[in-house]
């Protein structure tokens, strides 16, 4: 049903995009990107909406049983995420305290752009395709993440242990079942990454090194966002680093499929529309250019 209802509304809010996009002033404004903001609006709109739907639908999944818990054995775990066990339970709290703010302070890391000048005087429609990019970003996690994988985070392993020990009301929570991949490092990548890709665009003529260490510093946040989950039990490794990875992608290709569009609409001056598409078995966005 949550399908259903995310491919209807993608659907009005796309044809309603296309169909204005044709007036002058919804155009795109800027030099680098062509993000018109009814339709890239329409498609954060759309998203955020579905992220809505998808966190409704993981929340209304059964808690872990008990049985289950007590069946859990550490050494069934892959030797590589198996040394997450090797942190002390009793830091988890603490752990997870820092890459809550860790991911606070990414995901608003895009709008210091706007102290660069260039950038400020395209700040609404880079807001919108941040806003967008996100969103892409959150429901790739939803439905193809613990929406379509089912891994036990690290902390149901841990009953009984810890100094007061992890009692068993905290590992039967149905949250425990969405261990792949990591949200908060997905999440702290998209911010990083779209930081670095978006500066780097309005400054092509910095030099290599330069953008090297712009990329550089991008995967630091998202890197000790993803160490301090496994900290705090509530990831792998190999789950933070497919979140690492997925986040990094998404904040960099969303830009990059704007940029391109906008060299496409220079080129040819025709008129380009976007259609997400939400199928049971595809997800994807569906592009038209007019020549």
């Amino acid at each position: 049903m949550h399908r259903i209802l995310f491919i209807l509304l993608f659907s009005t809010l796309s044809t309603l995009s296309i169909a204005q996009d044709s007036l002058k002033w919804y155009h795109s404004k800027s030099d680098i990107y062509y993000a018109p903001p009814v339709t890239t609006g329409s498609i954060a709109a759309a998203g955020l909406v579905a992220n809505v739907l998808g966190i409704r639908m993981l929340n209304a999944r059964p808690p872990i049983d008990e049985s289950t818990v007590l069946g859990l054995d550490k050494m069934s775990v892959n030797a590589f995420d198996r040394h997450v066990f090797d942190h002390d339970v009793n830091d988890r709290e603490n752990s997870h305290n820092f890459t809550d703010w860790g991911l606070y302070v990414s995901v608003v890391m895009p709008f210091a752009l706007f102290i660069d000048k260039d950038i400020r005087k395209d700040w609404f429609e880079v807001s919108l395709m941040y806003l967008e990019t996100q969103m892409i970003a959150v429901n790739v996690y939803n439905y193809l993440g613990p929406g379509v994988f089912t891994r036990y985070r690290p902390i149901t392993y841990t009953f009984g242990e810890g100094n007061p020990p992890v009692e068993m009301g905290e590992l039967t929570d149905n949250n425990n079942k969405r261990s792949f991949f990591s949200g908060h490092t997905s999440n702290t990548a998209v911010g990083t990454f779209f930081t670095a890709k978006v500066l780097l665009d309005y400054h092509p003529e910095w030099s290599t090194g330069a953008k090297i260490g712009v990329y550089t510093a991008a995967a630091i946040p998202p890197a000790l966002v993803g160490y301090y989950r496994t900290r705090a039990y509530k990831h792998f490794y190999t789950d933070v680093m497919v979140g690492c990875a997925v986040g990094a992608a998404t904040g960099i290709l969303i830009p990059t499929l704007h940029k391109k569009l906008r060299t496409k609409r220079n080129k040819y001056g025709g008129a380009t529309s976007f259609m997400p598409v939400m199928q049971p078995a595809m997800m994807g966005l569906y592009v038209k250019t007019s020549l």
